[in-house]
């Protein structure tokens, strides 16, 4: 891989660009203590414990499973808010989260990214979000360039992210949040996943941009001795106290003033991690005692120590603060969190969200030719029902079962869909990528164009095939009911996806619309219904949508049907109407509820999905 010094990149003097060529920040802190649950569910994962990261170095936090490094990594990005004591510093100066979410970078342990986007088209959209209006496409361009060039990445650029090996994802990961140049970049088990190949490769990247002046700091899970090597800098941490900081070099001698003598050709990485497991005795409070729990860095007087970048530094000790840039952090507190306006968010998020939709065969060709062949389907098996007053009662079944079709085709592909994106939007949005409300518009734009496509094609054919009135005002009025059926549909499907899993959303949307379909008006008459029972029918949009169906058909003085019989009970459609209550219903008030649905289960969505975000932290 070739190296680069990050610190020339120059992707432009745009206000919003995050530091000046140059600046770097080193991080601190101290008394650190982490409790999840409240009570006798209390449980302390942190004991105030302390440390240094210094910008210039790549730093690795070690420690077996349960021993709090992912939880330490993530309150340190800012991920984790609720249940800490302590402080952390930038520079010297309490960390403001605002300024601090501008400041630094997270990637996380899964590559959560878009699969029908190519890598091009990611770290473009990436470099408008992040860089601003102000830099221009020129240097924009020249930027993505230069990181391609970095990552090994260039002969992917018009590659698709389905299409990546898990080395060229993680890079990828990486390389996003490279675009606007972080001082302070977090990676959780970067190498997870990776053969040792691009385990090396991708280390090797990391410590070029710690070399810049960036303060580099990744969780490793179990670092084979040749990659220990590559880290300046070690954090390990043992049933939440820190036992070792400072060099790789000086753990084997610092192990020793404790009589943990590492054996001959094996790895202190494996030996020290043994030892946080409790096989070599209870010797933690030992090792806890001798860095102060990390409030000192240990390093072994006869290795010479590693040296310091000389920007950004002015003194031995780290957590003194660079004057210049604290003055700078205050003075960005007060400007706009995101680089680019609200509208440029929408726009750049509506393509990309636009293109990965019409990538998706689930979201496109499935539902085009589901829409389709259900179409057929159904006016094969009701066929020329439309004007025979024999058969009135197949037609209310063939328009009751239009809209649960129209329902669970918009529901389950958003549900299906959503909560993988929602991992996406969260990595992305927790980087200050951009607005949650950005994002939620744009997904609720992209997705509307075919939300009235499908079941238009779908109408139309049920609609001829099935000898419905040859009237324009009719046909209007049921592909409106039926358009805004979709809509609804797509809500629900928002408001479960934002806050369920996959295999939780896939039952929850079915099991939801169950209660919806028995208020509709279709299996039970509305004067049936016990009193205690009948506001539901008015929350029902099923009963909206029936209704409305029903009226598009069979209200505004059509004349009597034909009949294939000797007798046609239903002959008149105003007496078929009276059979289901509907006879002084109001389409007005059908399509207004409607509205009022579509209104409501967006906002609902977008709420939860806000709360979704912030109960990560």
């Amino acid at each position: 891989m070739q190296s680069v010094k990050f610190n020339e990149w120059n992707p432009g003097t745009s206000s919003t660009r995050k530091y000046q060529e140059g600046a770097s920040f080193d991080l601190t802190f101290r008394n650190l203590s982490y409790t999840t649950g409240k009570g006798k569910k209390a449980k302390h994962i942190l004991h105030q414990i302390s440390g240094s990261f210094k910008s210039g170095h790549l730093t690795a936090i070690l420690g077996p499973s349960g021993a709090g490094k992912t939880s330490l990594m993530n309150i340190l990005a800012g991920l984790k808010k609720s249940g800490i004591e302590g402080r952390v510093d930038v520079n010297g100066a309490k960390r403001k989260f605002k300024t601090f979410r501008k400041q630094s970078a997270y990637v996380t342990q899964q590559d959560h990214l878009l699969k029908n986007l190519t890598v091009d088209e990611y770290m473009t959209a990436a470099a408008h979000l992040k860089l601003g209006n102000k830099v221009s496409d020129k240097e924009k361009k020249s930027t993505i360039e230069q990181i391609l060039k970095t990552l090994g990445l260039t002969n992917t650029q018009k590659t698709r992210v389905k299409c990546l090996s898990g080395g060229e994802c993680k890079r990828l990961s990486i390389g996003l949040e490279l675009i606007d140049n972080p001082a302070i970049l977090f990676l959780d088990e970067p190498t997870s996943g990776l053969d040792s190949s691009s385990t090396l490769q991708c280390v090797a990247l990391l410590r070029e941009i710690a070399r810049s002046g960036r303060t580099v700091v990744a969780t490793i899970h179990q670092p084979s001795s040749r990659l220990l090597d590559h880290f300046d800098h070690l954090y390990i941490v043992a049933s939440g106290s820190c036992i070792y900081q400072g060099p790789p070099g000086s753990l084997v001698p610092y192990l020793k003033t404790v009589n943990l003598n590492c054996p001959s050709y094996t790895n202190p990485a494996d030996f020290v991690l043994d030892v946080a497991s409790g096989e070599y005795g209870d010797v933690l409070p030992q090792l806890t005692s001798g860095i102060k729990n990390g409030r000192i860095i240990y390093e072994d007087p006869s290795i010479p120590p590693l040296a310091t970048p000389s920007h950004n530094r002015q003194g031995d000790v780290c957590e003194d603060a660079n004057e210049d840039d604290v003055e700078k952090m205050k003075n960005k507190e007060n400007r706009l969190t995101y680089a680019t306006p609200f509208h440029t968010q929408v726009s750049v998020l509506l393509e990309r969200t636009w293109r990965s939709i019409w990538r998706e065969k689930m979201l496109t060709q499935v539902r085009f030719t589901t829409h389709i062949l259900f179409g057929i389907f159904f006016g094969l098996l009701y066929q020329a029902v439309g004007n025979d007053a024999a058969f009135t009662l197949n037609n209310a079944g063939m328009l009751y079962f239009n809209l649960i079709f129209i329902v669970f085709t918009s529901v389950m592909p958003t549900v299906v869909t959503f909560p993988l994106e929602r991992k996406v939007l969260i990595r992305e949005h927790l980087n200050n990528w951009y607005s949650l409300k950005a994002y939620y518009l744009a997904k609720l734009l992209a997705d509307i164009p075919f939300q009235i496509i499908f079941p238009t094609v779908y109408l139309v054919i049920v609609y001829f095939m099935t000898g419905q009135p040859l009237s324009l005002q009719r046909f209007s009025m049921l592909l409106c009911i039926t358009i805004f059926t979709s809509l609804v549909g797509q809500g629900i499907g928002l408001v479960v996806g934002a806050v369920f899993d996959i295999q939780s959303a896939a039952f929850m949307a079915p099991t939801f619309a169950i209660p919806f379909l028995l208020f509709a008006g279709f299996f039970i008459n509305f004067k049936s219904i016990p009193s205690y029972m009948n506001w539901m029918t008015y929350v029902s949009f099923f009963r909206y949508g029936f209704e409305g169906s029903m009226l598009a058909i069979y209200d505004y003085d059509r004349p009597p049907l034909d009949c294939s019989e000797p007798y046609c009970h239903f002959r008149f459609p105003q007496k078929f109407l009276e059979k289901f209550d509907m006879a002084h219903s109001s389409y007005s008030i059908c399509v207004f509820g409607m509205v009022v649905y579509f209104v409501v289960m967006r906002v609902a969505g977008y709420f939860l999905l806000r709360f979704k975000v912030k109960s990560v932290r």
